[in-house]
């Protein structure tokens, strides 16, 4: 009798060959991202830029403050952000944070969605229906191709909500 090899179990739909993860290389981010949040923070230049915002959180065991530059996107008028990097988990039942957005700093609770992998990739088509390019997204799409939810649910982003004070 021949031994199965183990196969986790997962919610994740099987992967799709024509849309895959594609986040830039983590050296360029560190070489990127200090003069990105600097840029973010400035109310003159940070007041030009759209689609990113700066996230600025406590680490939940570290305790220390950290700053991470992301795309803003808003899915039914709400300020979202797809991430599959280790500090979404901060957010995981909610965590105070300050959004720079726009050169304008305000308070307010990011909340890592318990979101199934069908309502990622839905809240994903949405913001490529509303013009976010696949980059942005850290998505490689081939060509011609235009993904469905199903394309979309199976590149594992987790989603994060934020709740932000009026002005």
């Amino acid at each position: 009798m021949t031994k199965q090899p183990h196969t986790p179990q997962t919610d994740r739909p099987a992967p799709s060959p024509n849309v895959r993860l594609s986040p830039p290389p983590p050296a360029l981010m560190r070489l990127l991202n200090p003069l990105v949040r600097r840029v973010l923070s400035s109310r003159h230049l940070g007041g030009r830029i759209d689609q990113i915002m700066l996230l600025e959180f406590t680490g939940r065991r570290s305790g220390r403050r950290i700053r991470v530059p992301v795309a803003l996107h808003l899915i039914d008028g709400v300020p979202m952000a797809f991430t599959h990097r280790p500090w979404r988990l901060n957010f995981t039942g909610g965590a105070p944070v300050t959004v720079t957005h726009r050169g304008q700093s305000r308070q307010g609770r990011g909340v890592l969605l318990p979101a199934t992998p069908e309502q990622v990739g839905s809240a994903l088509r949405t913001a490529l229906d509303c013009g976010t390019s696949p980059f942005v997204l850290g998505l490689k799409i081939a060509r011609s191709h235009e993904p469905t939810t199903q394309d979309l649910a199976s590149v594992g982003h987790s989603l994060i909500r934020f709740d932000l004070e009026t002005v």
